[in-house]
């Protein structure tokens, strides 16, 4: 006598024929039938493909803990009838090591009423998955490039119009001196927007020899990054040529310099120079506490109600350049910024 037909048999033959990784469950949640193009995708052991879902799985480490759980709860719901489409987007990570994100698609097989057990059609969703997160990276960064345009060019914007109107109502043309300087900062400001906007992979870079000290100097007496403090001193620590972008690296260092202006104290001292591990700018002020130091070159973080930018630059320029920002202490006791990675040029 011929066997009865299993309950699943049916399900099995259009699991079979489908493009993307498929396979049954049963009702002990046990895959009791996959497809070759699961096991070609997995690369899995037959006991993993055909082990109790998603224990097996989540025992030989291809999911997590929280992958399974995440799992389980769809699949449940499904069995006991509470849907008959559950989607479960997972990341796995297959049998060469890689990781992968899926959405797996849920849908009950039903005999004479029934539910008996589940079929699972996989599709590969990590392009889509990293598309959307890209999407989610680039609001969030207009989001918190419209709150720091709107915030710090006010005030210089407000600076100059004040001036221009009084150089309107009294002729004095003495008054434009500071409109400009106002203009001045727009400008050095918009230059700061337009390296945040994009992601540092997609900056391009012109690196050649650019002499740190020379750099430094014209950072500080330029005023495009705030006013020294009275008294305040830069000391240029073994002098010499660095490979990198001048644009990008003015960038960086006049941030740099800015930050000791505003929080180094009265009188600051600062120390600008290339070292074994690279570019580095210290002060003798305050410093930064060791717990807060991870957080300051995040975007938006500043100690005194800014919109906390300058050193989220620092941080987006050694990116581009493929160097590593270092925050420690200085040999003074105050905060020491290091661009590792940043080489003389030879």
């Amino acid at each position: 006598m011929e066997s009865a037909p299993k309950p699943t048999d049916h399900a099995e033959s259009i699991v079979n024929a489908l493009g993307d990784g498929a396979y049954v469950l049963d009702v002990d949640r046990n895959r009791v039938f996959v497809n070759d193009r699961l096991r070609e995708v997995t690369e899995f052991g037959e006991d993993v493909l055909h082990g109790t879902h998603p224990e097996r799985v989540v025992a030989e480490g291809y999911w997590s803990a929280e992958m399974g759980d995440r799992y389980r709860a769809g699949v449940e719901r499904v069995l006991a009838g509470e849907t008959d489409d559950e989607r479960i987007q997972l990341t796995t990570t297959l049998g060469d090591g890689s990781d992968v994100t899926t959405e797996t698609r849920l849908t009950p097989i039903e005999r004479d009423g029934t539910i008996v057990g589940a079929v699972g059609v996989i599709r590969d969703v990590t392009d889509r998955v990293e598309r959307e997160r890209d999407l989610e990276r680039l609001n969030d960064r207009l989001e918190r490039l419209a709150g720091f345009l709107s915030h710090d060019l006010r005030n210089p914007l407000s600076v100059a119009q004040g001036y221009l109107r009084l150089v309107r109502e009294t002729g004095d043309t003495d008054r434009l001196e500071p409109a400009e300087e106002a203009l001045s900062r727009i400008e050095a400001l918009i230059d700061d927007a337009l390296v945040m906007a994009r992601e540092p992979e997609a900056i391009e870079i012109d690196a050649e020899p650019v002499d740190l000290g020379d750099l430094a100097t014209d950072c500080w007496a330029s005023g495009d990054f705030g006013e020294p403090p009275a008294g305040a001193d830069l000391v240029v620590d073994e002098p010499g040529p660095v490979r990198a972008d001048r644009d990008l690296l003015r960038r960086a260092i006049g941030n740099l310099l800015g930050n000791a202006f505003d929080h180094a104290g009265e009188a600051p001292t600062i120390h600008v120079g290339v070292g074994d591990r690279g570019v580095y700018v210290a002060d003798d002020g305050p410093g930064v506490p060791v717990d807060d130091r991870d957080a300051v070159t995040e975007f938006g973080v500043s100690n005194d109600g800014g919109t906390g930018i300058g050193l989220a630059i620092v941080e987006c320029v050694t990116a581009a350049h493929d160097w590593i920002v270092d925050l420690d202490e200085s040999p003074s006791g105050g905060f020491e910024v290091t661009l590792v990675g940043a080489e003389r040029a030879t």
